[in-house]
């Protein structure tokens, strides 16, 4: 599977939102059980390491899940993982292995944690996933599968240090489970980053847009970056995205601008030059048009942030 082409705009757009991973459990289960983890507000995963069970969501019927498979819930949704294929109620009820493994009862093996993002939900990428996506051990390609048997082994092993490389390890995850879904899925609902990001033309143009936010970029000057007229351009654009292109330029380019300000080594005019602006009223307006508060907001709060570690 040719996944390159996908991989310039989904680094820089998860790099301005920090992605950040946590391993929040890795329960070891046997004898009747289920487990949920939503409510967090987070972006979360389960990533099965051994056995299997059964996936319980909202008007769908029971998913079983096997060893090598992955689920990600990018919104948060109520889900159960349970050892039975019909739930009695949404307690959470566990039963935990201690020791050794009992004789003749299957055992499942979890491995649990969630993604955290700068921006909180506010995140394109996360707003154009469906509420979840199941990856397959047997359709997920020899990275992905090398990543989830690598996490197991760390997860078995227990290491010095095992609890940090599993949190880099599930950064990565998220990234490939992300970038299998682009590349697999043959549609995917237009009016998000994610369709625009499976469409090679309007790739293009925002390859160049994110290589080079800073650029006096023009209608016309992306529409070439298609290889499109600049109507077709403009009205497809608009169609997988949801945005007018100078709509999402402006609103990236303020996302750099936070990240900048937050990052606090860059003056306001510093921060303006960055991101391809040169007049400050045009800057502070359009920052406040898209965050609702002005860049000096930030600097304030960082200013009390320094103050009271003083």
């Amino acid at each position: 599977m040719d996944i390159s082409p996908h991989e310039d705009v989904l680094s820089t757009v998860l790099a301005a939102y920090n992605l950040r991973a946590r391993i929040d459990t890795n329960p070891r289960l046997c004898g009747e059980w289920q487990l949920s983890t939503s409510g967090s507000g987070n972006a979360s995963f389960h990533l099965v390491g051994e056995g299997g069970c059964y996936l319980h969501m909202e008007a769908m019927a029971p998913v079983w899940m096997e060893a090598g498979d992955l689920l990600l819930l990018p919104h948060d949704d109520w889900h159960l993982m349970s050892s039975r294929d019909t739930v009695p109620d949404r307690d959470n009820h566990l039963t935990l292995v201690e020791g050794e493994d009992p004789p003749d009862i299957p055992v499942t093996q979890l491995l649990c944690g969630h993604f955290e993002f700068d921006s909180g939900r506010r995140n394109p990428i996360l707003a154009a996933l469906p509420d979840h996506i199941i990856i397959r051990r047997r359709e997920s390609g020899d990275r992905l599968s090398h990543l989830a048997d690598l996490m197991n082994i760390e997860l078995a092993e227990r290491s010095s240090g095992y609890r940090p490389v599993l949190d880099r390890l599930a950064d990565t995850l998220f990234v490939m489970a992300v970038r299998h879904h682009i590349c697999s899925q043959r549609e995917h609902s237009e009016g998000s980053l994610i369709a625009a990001l499976a469409d090679d033309r309007i790739r293009r143009a925002l390859d160049a847009l994110h290589a080079q936010p800073e650029a006096a970029w023009t209608l016309e000057g992306l529409a070439s970056e298609a290889a499109m007229s600049r109507s077709s351009f403009a009205e497809r654009f608009h169609a997988l995205v949801g945005q007018t292109p100078i709509d999402y330029l402006t609103q990236w380019r303020m996302v750099l601008a936070e990240r900048l300000l937050r990052d606090g080594r860059e003056s306001v005019a510093g921060v303006m030059d960055a991101v391809g602006y040169t007049s400050e009223a045009a800057f502070r307006k359009a920052f406040k048009r898209v965050h609702g508060f002005g860049p000096g907001r930030i600097r304030q709060l960082l200013r009390r942030l320094g103050a009271g570690q003083a």
